[in-house]
This record gives C-alpha cells, structure tokens and sequence, in this order.
C-alpha cells in the first residue's frame, strides 16, 4: 500500500490579495491580517497598495500570496487534515518550503522581496520580458502554435505545462503578447497576459537573478516535516539542501507541473488538498477522476 494518499499542493503568484480573502472565516482573516501587518512592518511595506512603489507593489501582493497560503495550511491542520507529500508551483515552492518546516516563514517572505532585485536588473537593461497564461490548450498545441508561427525558444516558450487544458509561456513582451493573440485565434478559451515585466521559467531571466538565487542560497534550511516532490524531476525530497536547491533553480527552469501531478497519482495519492484560498491550484490542475479528487478550501 502506497504511504502516500493525500498530497498539500501550493499555487504560485498571480492572484490579487483582495480575492485571496473572500472565502475565509472571520477568524482566518483576523489572522491573515495580523500576519500581513507584522511582516509588512517588518519588510517597511505599506498595507495600503497604491501607496508603495510599483516593485514593492508587486512583491507586497506576491507575499500576500503566501501569507494567504500560510493561513490555510494552518486551518487544514487544525481541522486535523495532514498531508503526507506536499508540492509547490514556481513560488509555491518558496510557501511550501516555509509551511512544512524547512524555512522559517519570515527568511520566505525575504526570498519573496528579493525579486526587487531582479526587477531593477531588468528595468537597468531595458529589455522587456513578460509572462501569460492560455486556456484551453495543453503543451503540444501551444509548441506547434510557437513553430507554426516561427517563434524561436529565445523569444518566447512554455514556462509551465499546468494541464492539459492550461498552459503558461514567458519570454520577450512583444513575443508573449504575439503568441496569446495568435492562440486566441486559433480558438484558445481565454489568454491572460501578465503584466508584471518578467520572464520567470524561462532561461532567459538568469542573468538577471544572480542575487536572488544566492540569498535563495544563503538561508538556514532544515529537514521538511514532510516529504515535498520536486516539479522539476520528481525527486521526493526530505533533506533541507534538497529544499534549499529547489529554491535555488526554481525561476530559471521551465515547470511541467502536469507530469508532477501524474507521477503523485502513480505514487498512490488520492486526495489533493488546493492550499490556495480562491481554488487557484483547482483551477489549472487536472486529477484523473478515477483516482483522484482535489479539494478547495471552500469545501473543507
């Protein structure tokens, strides 16, 4: 019998911190909350959004993100839910890697402010890079639209296979924008550009991250409480330098997050448990529902 049945999953940026609250109770938001005014204090963010500079902007409503994940994770272990493998997408990793242990929750929300640096890396080089999501196709549809319209990797390229049915590219901006017009002719349900002027999962922002992927380096890391896969070659990890190289590459690598999710089917697990507060990981995941289900906060 497999030792795996039921696996945490922890989405990445992308989802506005007003959305992120909606669905929790009084009591988790009063938390979350909390949580957001220490850290926010600490890191000398304002609360207020608008009244931070674009980059600290951006970085304030990623690490809402994982202030929003931590908050659910702790309501999923207090319900007595537990997981016995956990994964996390692009910066899921970063809020996976402080809920189950390894990193303490405030060195994560520095590896999230970090990417200021990268950000002033790009704005200093003048090159425009971005990021989209295409919904409605998988992988093989997106690169044979990328061929067919004589991309090169160098322009533009999956930085993410979520599922069958949900793709994320990144590369150049004009690429990214070319691409998610032609795939919204070519029938794609709905393309959503980024907007944020940045390449993640794509190679093409490592010159760029050299003091994120030290400081990402730098931190104490210790054992998980328990096991994580990795999304870039399925290793089950339980030592804290796993951990530690997981957050090392985890921005310069393309992600097949679908291939992840198989291989946690094929391990055994049955139950997957979104820690996102909108249903975000529910979203852009597919479980094959003859083994499987994933579960939103909603309906816990």
């Amino acid at each position: 019998m497999s030792t795996f049945r039921r696996a945490f999953l922890f989405n990445g940026i992308g989802t506005k911190p007003e959305k992120l609250i909606q669905a929790m109770t009084p009591l988790m938001l009063q938390k979350y909350l909390d949580y957001r005014h220490d850290e926010f204090k600490r890191l000398h963010l304002s609360e207020e959004l608008s009244e931070n500079c674009p980059m600290d902007r951006l970085a304030a409503e990623w690490l809402s993100s994982l202030i929003s994940d931590r908050v659910v994770y702790e309501y999923y272990i207090e319900k007595g839910i537990f997981p016995d493998i956990g994964m996390g997408h692009s910066s899921g990793i970063v809020s996976i890697s402080a809920c189950f242990g390894a990193i303490s929750h405030e060195f994560a929300h520095e590896i999230i402010m970090m990417n200021r640096s990268t950000m002033r890396s790009l704005r200093d080089s003048g090159e425009n890079q971005d990021m989209g999501t295409i919904i409605g196709m998988g992988i093989d549809e997106v690169n044979e639209l990328i061929e067919e319209k004589h991309f090169s990797p160098d322009d533009v390229m999956v930085g993410s296979a979520n599922s069958r049915i949900c793709t994320m590219i990144s590369g150049k901006r004009d690429s990214v924008i070319q691409l998610l017009d032609a795939a919204q002719e070519a029938g794609a349900i709905k393309v959503i550009p980024f907007n944020i002027g940045l390449a993640y999962h794509h190679p093409m922002i490592a010159k760029h991250s050299d003091e994120y992927v030290s400081f990402c380096e730098s931190g104490e890391y210790k054992a998980p409480e328990y096991p994580v896969m990795s999304i870039f070659d399925g290793r089950i990890m339980t030592d804290g330098n796993d951990l530690r190289k997981e957050n090392c590459i985890n921005i310069l690598n393309p992600i097949r997050w679908d291939l992840a999710v198989k291989k946690l089917e094929d391990l055994g697990v049955t139950e997957f448990y979104d820690v996102s507060a909108n249903g975000a990981v529910g979203k852009f995941s597919r479980i094959n529902k003859r083994k499987g289900r994933i579960y939103t906060f909603d309906e816990v």
